[in-house]
């Protein structure tokens, strides 16, 4: 079965261009502020369906986001070692690459100060062993920066990436996760998914990945969604689609199944203007979205953390406090249902992901990354040699 996804990554690029102002300058949606983040956003939406070439002047907006990093620095230590600056770093870092301006300006002073002393006890303070929730973001900021380092700064840290490495693995848990070892969350897949990236990038197989792809094709919905609520979430279907595709390869029939149900709805769910939403099943509430959230949380009673965590999503959510999303990607709070263009990336890249899988010839049809972290595809490590 081959889909053509042609009119899905046209009307995708229509969407993009629509959250801009200006040449250098995008919104999250088109009714929200601009910011650094959907400026990045919308440099990896175009980069992967192949037309970054429509922008003009790309030295331009390099600068425009190295002065806007820089200006964003927090000028106290701690807060620099927090999620938000941390998440912009990395981000700007893939933007950069893909404008090809880390050879020029590689950020030097940014990223140097990024490197911890003891990675194993950083990994520990953070909770990154026992799967707290958020730690995987960090992890995979911290070795983002040691391989930066590596390869653009020439700095001598191969035995901290060595470290970083050896040390997930040897906490790994029976599914391939960090946390806890008996039941399989959408919490310990979507949180410990972040160190596969790195893991992948590295050339590194998962030594547990006959474990890993039955526990997440169980945490699908009928939709072929892996959200702990109905309708998926931009994170939570890519991560799937990338931890059930081990170096971009289809590893079984059960997969490609499941996969083909999750390909054909994201499809469906691609909204009139082009992007994609978190969810268009959590609101407006409605009494068919109560019955799904009630079916969702009961499909788990085989899993009593599965039924917890499930359980407690779907009583939270119906708060009005949860009536719109808020990141600090942006002051503007968007609806659940409406189009954005992080969704909207994550949405097309799961798409992008299974397509390779599924036909490897066609992953030249895809602009991926070449730059650790979301959005690299093993497909180009055919064109390099790793370190």
């Amino acid at each position: 079965m081959q889909l053509d996804l042609n009119p899905v990554k046209q009307r995708f690029q229509e969407f993009v261009y629509s959250c801009s102002t200006t040449s250098l300058d995008f919104r999250l949606t088109p009714r929200a502020d601009t910011s650094l983040y959907a400026t990045c956003f919308a440099i990896y939406s175009l980069q992967l369906v192949r037309t970054l070439h429509k922008i003009e002047d790309k030295n331009a907006l390099a600068i425009h986001l190295k002065n806007g990093l820089r200006s964003k620095r927090p000028s106290d230590p701690l807060e620099r070692q927090a999620k938000p600056y941390r998440q912009l770093l990395t981000f700007c870092l893939s933007a950069l690459a893909v404008l090809d301006e880390l050879k020029n300006d590689p950020l030097e002073d940014l990223v140097s100060e990024q490197i911890e002393n003891d990675i194993k006890g950083y990994l520990q303070q953070a909770g990154v062993l026992n799967g707290r929730a958020g730690s995987g973001n960090q992890a995979m900021f911290s070795a983002i920066f040691m391989i930066h380092a590596r390869d653009y700064l020439g700095m001598p840290i191969h035995s901290k990436l060595g470290e970083w490495v050896e040390t997930h693995i040897k906490h790994m848990n029976h599914f391939g996760f960090w946390g806890d070892p008996l039941h399989m969350t959408h919490l310990q897949f979507q949180n410990g998914y972040h160190q596969h990236e790195i893991l992948e990038y590295l050339g590194i197989d998962n030594p547990q990945l006959e474990q890993t792809l039955p526990a997440i094709r169980r945490l699908a919905d009928p939709e072929g969604h892996f959200a702990p609520y109905p309708g998926g979430g931009g994170c939570y279907d890519y991560d799937a689609a990338f931890m059930l595709t081990p170096e971009g390869h289809m590893p079984d029939d059960p997969t490609h199944q499941l996969l083909l149900r999750t390909t054909c709805k994201i499809i469906a769910e691609q909204n009139q203007d082009g992007g994609f939403a978190e969810s268009i099943r959590v609101r407006p509430r409605s009494l068919e979205g109560l019955r799904m959230i009630a079916s969702h949380v009961v499909d788990a009673l085989g899993n009593k953390a599965l039924f917890a965590e499930r359980l407690r999503y779907g009583l939270t959510l119906q708060r009005s406090k949860h009536n719109r999303i808020h990141t600090h990607w942006s002051q503007y709070s968007r609806e659940w249902g409406e189009s954005d263009l992080w969704d909207s990336w994550f949405r097309m890249l799961a798409l992008a992901r299974i397509d390779v899988a599924l036909h490897p010839e066609r992953a030249g049809h895809w602009g991926f990354i070449d730059y650790p972290g979301i959005g690299y595809h093993p497909s180009l490590r055919a064109n390099k040699v790793i370190g």
